[in-house]
């Protein structure tokens, strides 16, 4: 009867019973109330419990047509955590079937394996010690199908031949800096000149190719400067703007800083690492137009013995020795794949050549100094150095010919898992497309590949020269960085 009481006073999921011998030796329950976390707070605690070492959860995330961001707010507001908890080492093309690795602390794997959209899918999992951090990775692999081909099968080769002799020139591609109207770049610049109000301004401009939600959310916010009523149509949603209108209606408005703080920091490195890359596309572009396709005297390269993860991730006051600069003795041991500029910073090296005072010139105009550390912590970029010329590696290449415009040429990871296959291929099609594979080191584009793959020239405003000739010219073209001279006279010869 006792037990009866008790229990129709407290939820019986709260209630603990131990039984127990008393001292008589008679059989006692003794009932007292638990804590008032729920089961499934209760079961991700035994789960952290379980987990002592191996913290982090990494899983591979496949997409299709969707940006990182995108599908990383997805799968938070699945597991109702910020974005911010969940960390991957890059950004991948939204145009795409992308796989890649995302990990997060302390969550139950069972509630992640549930997860599943249309277009994002997650899968793989295991227990590691380390999250991902920002460029911990050593490269991406790629396929690509380029349709539309109405040169000759021999004008192909011989281009493919070229770009796997020659490599590129190593541009920032268009995706860092958005393809919108409102640049990530130009968001970086204002927040390292502090101007908060501006860069909250630039993250909520109307802007073309937005959905129904974004489009409607920043309507608002134009109109109406009010963060609560442009938080409407987001609703739970998790992202960029969401985050920022979150912190405005917790300020009235009137903090702009902290609503910017309150993005993922992932997200507000992107926005001011744009900035750096945008400096370094002017800069190897003058490079290439100042001093050509060969190393000279004052050039940096990075010192023999130094690992790739020691260029990726510079720390303490050391860093700036992993360059040298080159001597007249020494050109001769070294070729422009070896060369490197510094992506601006407070701890990095500059060249003892005239680029060092344009990209100073260049920053003056803008009135920012990268070389000094920014009062807010997250804005003080070290720097780090990139090549200014690479080339693919494990590429392969082969020439389909089809009938039907619509018709898959390549099978996604998903494909493969799902055991599809592909449409027979017709050899006497109507319609011939070139389907390529290679492998780029980390943070390099393969859109700058296709680029100078193809010809095609690019998006001029960041720097990134756009070529002016025609897909598949087959010449030797001097102009061009990433042809070596003895490859071209090969080529030619053969």
């Amino acid at each position: 009867m006792l037990h009866q009481q008790i229990e129709a006073h407290f939820p019986k999921d709260r209630l603990l019973r131990d039984p127990k011998v008393a001292a008589d030796g008679s059989r006692v329950i003794e009932i007292s109330k638990g804590d008032s976390k729920s089961h499934q707070m209760r079961r991700q605690d035994q789960t952290r419990n379980r987990r002592s070492v191996n913290d982090y959860i990494h899983f591979n995330l496949f997409k299709d047509n969707t940006d990182t961001a995108e599908a990383v707010s997805l799968i938070g507001g699945f597991l109702r955590v910020p974005p911010k908890c969940i960390q991957f080492a890059g950004t991948k093309d939204k145009r795409a079937k992308t796989v890649q690795k995302i990990s997060i602390k302390h969550r139950d794997p069972h509630r992640l394996a549930q997860f599943s959209r249309p277009s994002v899918r997650i899968g793989n999992f295991s227990f590691e010690k380390e999250p991902l951090q920002l460029g911990s990775l050593s490269g991406n692999h790629f396929q690509l199908a380029m349709r539309g081909i109405t040169e000759t099968c021999e004008n192909v080769e011989r281009a493919v031949q070229r770009f796997a002799l020659g490599g590129f020139i190593n541009y920032f591609g268009l995706q860092r800096f958005g393809t919108t109207e409102v640049s990530t770049m130009a968001v970086g610049k204002a927040l390292l000149k502090s101007d908060w109000t501006a860069a909250v301004e630039l993250i909520m401009r109307p802007r073309d190719g937005d959905n129904e939600v974004l489009a409607k959310c920043r309507k608002i916010w134009a109109e109406t400067k009010d963060a609560e009523k442009a938080l409407r149509p987001i609703g739970r949603r998790h992202c960029i703007e969401a985050d920022l209108l979150q912190g405005l209606l917790k300020s009235h408005e009137k903090d702009p800083f902290g609503a910017i703080q309150r993005i993922a920091r992932n997200s507000r490195m992107i926005y001011v690492h744009s900035y750096q890359s945008y400096l370094w596309n002017l800069a190897v572009s003058y490079r290439i137009k100042t001093f050509g396709r060969k190393p000279v005297v004052g050039d940096l390269v990075i010192k023999p013995g130094t690992s790739d993860s020691a260029k990726r991730q510079k720390k303490g006051p050391e860093s700036a020795e992993e360059v040298v600069s080159l001597t007249e003795n020494c050109l001769d041991q070294f070729s422009i794949y070896d060369v490197v500029l510094p992506l601006p910073g407070f701890d990095v090296k500059f060249p003892d050549t005239p680029v060092t005072q344009f990209i100073l010139d260049q920053m003056t105009i803008d009135g920012i100094d990268l070389r000094e550390k920014h009062k807010v912590k997250d804005y003080s970029l070290s720097g780090s150095y990139r090549n200014i010329a690479t080339k693919p590696s494990n590429f392969s290449w082969e020439i389909k010919k089809f009938d039907n415009p619509e018709q898959d040429l390549l099978l996604s990871d998903l494909d493969v898992l799902n055991k599809r296959q592909l449409p027979p291929i017709s050899e006497s099609g109507s319609q011939m497309a070139l389907i390529i594979n290679f492998t780029l080191p980390s943070s390099v584009y393969a859109t700058m590949a296709i680029r100078e793959l193809t010809k095609r020239s690019s998006d001029q405003r960041f720097g990134a020269d756009g070529a002016t000739k025609t897909a598949w010219k087959t010449e030797a073209d001097e102009s061009e960085v990433c042809l070596e001279e003895d490859d071209a006279a090969a080529l030619d010869q053969a």
